[in-house]
């Protein structure tokens, strides 16, 4: 599952750019390259469309090889037109293979294949060992407790250093504050801890569950912020925000919905007059299998 649609991916990439963990993405790269014989192979869980990939590699530099893993035919679908317009912003050349792309970027070929799976019933088809490492992005608060052992024991089975950027860790810190943002971040949070279709949702604890089980299994597991900070000059995207925070709220606690929409009236007033500033709190963790 991804319950996410192409345009607001397209739209929080670039704070999600902004926000990645350079630190764990450098120590990533580095030891994904050790381990290499050949083209480098990644596979990228939950991939949307393709923002991991498009992030990472050009850090990782050389041949690559990238399978982008996601159960939405449109994400899919949205990877192969998205990867292909930003090579060609990059300047680099792209065509078509036979099950997905091929950019040149005139000192490395990188190919890239979707592949269609439910993650949620079929993770274990996946032969993780075939791959150098394993990346994901902003879905690990999304899953469950039992689905975050099958990750952990299929990683320790094949000995892979995984990068898990961006997953929310509940943290949101509006400026300036209203009486009501405790009413809206509760319901987030119970939001947070529903069914997404992989059983009851971590939410804000998942990075943190993650870490136990791999540092159980032997790995060297390390921690990042990665928050988003959305400045009263990016209105596009605080409006977003207030407005998945109403539906939020709403669809949660139906009977506070008068509170909830007097403070998105307030918010959407502050936004019109550039005086509201936005924290959305994020954590990557990188996690490394023993020697």
């Amino acid at each position: 599952m991804s319950g996410f649609d192409a345009n607001w991916l397209h739209q929080r990439e670039p704070f999600d750019l902004a926000a990645r963990s350079g630190t764990l993405a450098a120590q990533f790269c580095a030891a994904v390259a050790s381990s290499a014989n050949g083209p480098l192979r990644i596979i990228d869980l939950a991939a949307g469309a393709g923002a991991n990939f498009r992030a990472l590699a050009p850090l990782l530099h050389g041949d690559q090889d990238w399978l982008l893993v996601d159960h939405d035919p449109v994400l899919l679908d949205a990877q192969q037109a998205q990867i292909a317009r930003w090579a060609t912003d990059q300047g680099w050349s792209c065509h078509a293979l036979e099950g997905g792309l091929s950019v040149d970027t005139g000192s490395a070929r990188w190919r890239v294949r979707g592949h269609l799976l439910d993650l949620a019933q079929s993770l274990e088809q996946l032969e993780l060992a075939g791959f150098d490492g394993v990346t994901t992005t902003a879905f690990l608060d999304l899953v469950s407790a039992a689905w975050l052992d099958r990750l952990g024991a299929l990683l320790a089975h094949a000995r892979r250093p995984l990068l898990a950027t961006l997953t929310v860790d509940g943290q949101r810190d509006w400026l300036p504050r209203l009486p009501a943002d405790k009413f809206i971040h509760d319901a987030f949070l119970r939001h947070q801890s529903g069914d997404k279709g992989f059983g009851a949702s971590l939410g804000s604890a998942a990075t943190p569950c993650l870490a136990d089980r791999l540092t159980a299994h032997g790995y060297l597991v390390r921690t990042a912020r990665s928050d988003w900070h959305i400045g009263a000059d990016q209105r596009d995207m605080l409006l977003k925000m207030v407005e998945e925070s109403l539906a939020v709220a709403c669809a949660t606690e139906p009977t506070a919905s008068p509170l909830f929409a007097k403070w998105s009236d307030e918010r959407t007033a502050q936004i019109a007059s550039r005086q509201l500033l936005l924290t959305v709190g994020h954590l990557d963790l990188l996690a490394l299998p023993p020697a």
